[in-house]
């Protein structure tokens, strides 16, 4: 073969391991979506994710639950004087819900307002919901994983005729190095998703510069794997760490 033939192929094999893994993150959105409906439902609102289409209606109520103010700071002689509901749903599938309320303070002929919002369940009481954006990254790169390690292929590599084996054999792969392979493909994605989420929960802030810092580093790790796959001679380095060759059907 000569090295015109071998550089078109290197090139085929490449757009085809792009496309296959463009198929596999459209196929792992369209799953979150379905999970985050039908967890919100099942949960009755206390297992809840983002979804990426989404729409709000809201709608004023006129008798709101005492346990509504529970653990916020009411000012002295603010009482409630508007309240709404609002749903956010995915193509008709409520996804999410929560409340918002008006409080009024006179102060001699000053009136002060507080507003704020809060989670409320499907039956509009007050909830601590559990956010469970964070699972679907590690979520993605365990389901692609197992997919590679035991069955050779995801379904976007199975669409695009590709599989995943052992470089020394061409066996199946298993699942401590496909684990390996798609930690180092998959993780600087999974922590950019991450690690926002982690932060705010844990109450973090950083100054500007290690903001941009750490934006600078995961963006790196975002990008490094597109930079092995092209420069790839035969392999992606990601693919010798881990002992794989990814091969056409």
């Amino acid at each position: 073969m000569s090295k015109t033939e071998r550089g078109a192929g290197s090139r085929d094999l490449f757009w085809r391991r792009m496309a296959a893994a463009a198929v596999d993150v459209v196929v792992l959105v369209i799953l979150a979506q379905l999970a985050a409906v039908a967890l919100y439902a099942a949960s009755e609102g206390r297992l809840r994710s983002s979804t990426v289409v989404k729409s709000v209606r809201c709608q004023a109520v006129h008798a709101m639950s005492a346990k509504m103010l529970e653990g916020v700071a009411v000012p002295a002689g603010a009482r409630p004087v508007a309240a709404q509901v609002c749903a956010l749903s995915m193509a008709g599938f409520e996804t999410g819900r929560y409340a918002t309320v008006v409080l009024a303070a006179q102060e001699g002929e000053v009136t002060r307002s507080l507003a704020f919002s809060r989670p409320v369940d499907r039956n509009g009481q007050p909830t601590t919901p559990v956010i469970l954006d964070w699972v679907y990254p590690p979520a993605f790169i365990l389901v692609m994983s197992l997919a590679e390690g035991l069955f050779g292929a995801t379904l976007g590599k199975r669409a695009l005729r590709l599989k995943v084996v052992a470089a020394d054999g061409g066996g199946r792969l298993g699942l401590p190095r496909a684990l390996l392979r798609n930690a180092v493909i998959y993780g600087g994605a999974a922590m950019v998703l991450v690690a926002p989420l982690v932060a705010a929960l844990a109450g973090i802030r950083l100054p500007p510069l290690a903001y941009y810092a750490a934006v600078g580093v995961f963006g790196l790790l975002v990008l490094a794997p597109f930079a092995m796959l092209a420069e790839a001679s035969p392999r992606a380095l990601y693919d010798r760490w881990a002992g794989a060759d990814v091969i056409r059907r």
